[in-house]
């Protein structure tokens, strides 16, 4: 609680027409100790997020964005089994099991359509609590990525039914009508989203309308930002003595991208971004936590120009032309992506392919698996 109200003053302190901006001052990189096991390990996913995605954000917040101060970098290729391009249940397939498997395959190997082992599974087996968040509908993509099986991302209810029989204990989404499944699973359902820190039930679920432009004092309204979710969830999921693994999704980055809607995707990512500062924010202390951020795949196709500033990169009049930035698609495209990493010195190149500097999108399994000693 103490945590949301400290965020809430920030960030509201910080609120711009379209998202949280700089504040005016620059901060201070929060770096965590080099670990090589990791008691908590916290996956941070920007659906759709691109490399000019996140400068566009860097433009707009005139510095770096807090996930680039993170000390490890590198890129990753994000195909999937079957297709150049991959869709975000694939690409979430990959990063939770390790495998890559076909577009539209959700937990599934992609020629046996077997239930794979998700890093959700081996948290849970070496008794870690276990966390999904995303501003999407919780039967979205990416989170059933990481605790749902089914042959399409489409087949919902399949979808949830084999979530309610997951390890995970904390479910929290956006919208989604039937969490009534999930209370019927051993669930339970809280309202009141600043109260999730302090429950002792072994099974939380949440729905709230969760907006990059909330002001997150209205957490008891059930309207609130990603990040006050995120720092209420950490003091969750932190009450296990043998840690957690925790997976926040930031989706609408994503969805505005599909619409080319070049505002709202700013003020989505910032709030993203916001969330990934709430993390640090709440590991700074520890020895013992790795946060990782990545995105699935780009959407969009983005381009900025080198004349893209913040005082112009909202003029409609000269963007008709692509004076600043444009956009080359509404769909997903093969664009590599970022990863970020803070709390442990990985060597990617054990990983790497092609380039010292590029890993596959599934290698970020491996990466958690083996910080978690398992």
């Amino acid at each position: 609680m103490k945590n949301v109200k400290r965020i809430a003053a920030i960030v509201l302190a910080c609120m711009s027409i379209v998202g949280v901006s700089g504040c005016g001052k620059k901060d201070k990189p929060i770096i965590l100790p080099n670990i090589e096991r990791a008691k908590n390990v916290i996956l941070m996913i920007g659906d759709g997020m691109g490399q000019d995605h996140i400068r566009a954000g860097e433009v707009y917040n005139e510095g770096k964005l807090t996930m680039q101060k993170f000390p490890y970098s590198t890129m990753v290729e994000t195909r999937s089994f079957n297709a150049e391009i991959t869709d975000s249940a694939a690409a979430a397939t990959a990063m939770a099991t390790g495998v890559r498997t076909n577009n539209g395959y959700v937990g599934l190997d992609p020629v046996t359509a077997e239930p794979l082992e998700t890093i959700v599974d081996i948290a849970a087996s070496l008794g870690k609590r276990t966390g999904i968040i995303t501003t999407d509908e919780l039967t979205g993509a990416t989170p059933m990525g990481f605790a749902g099986h089914s042959t399409s991302r489409e087949y919902a209810n399949e979808l949830i039914q084999s979530a309610v029989s997951s390890n995970v204990n904390l479910f929290i989404s956006n919208k989604y009508s039937g969490e009534v499944n999930l209370t019927k699973g051993g669930y339970k359902k809280i309202d009141d989203p600043t109260m999730i820190s302090e429950s002792t039930e072994e099974k939380l679920c949440g729905v709230y309308t969760i907006m990059a432009r909330a002001n997150p004092m209205q957490l008891s309204d059930s309207i609130c930002a990603l990040d006050g979710i995120v720092a209420e969830a950490l003091d969750y999921l932190a009450q296990d003595e043998d840690g957690f693994f925790l997976m926040t999704e930031g989706a609408l980055i994503d969805k505005r991208s599909h619409s080319n809607y070049f505002e709202l995707m700013i003020s989505e990512l910032m709030a993203f971004d916001n969330a990934v500062k709430a993390v640090l924010n709440w590991a700074k202390d520890r020895d013992d936590t790795v946060v990782i951020v990545t995105s699935d795949h780009e959407t969009g196709g983005l381009e900025l120009s080198n004349k893209i500033k913040k005082d112009n990169m909202f003029n409609q009049t000269s963007l008709a032309v692509g004076d600043f930035y444009r956009w080359g698609s509404t769909n997903h495209t093969a664009e590599d992506v970022y990863c970020f990493i803070n709390g442990a010195n990985i060597d990617f190149s054990q990983y790497s392919f092609g380039s010292k500097d590029r890993i596959k999108n599934s290698d970020i399994f491996q990466i958690m698996k083996t910080l978690m000693g398992a």
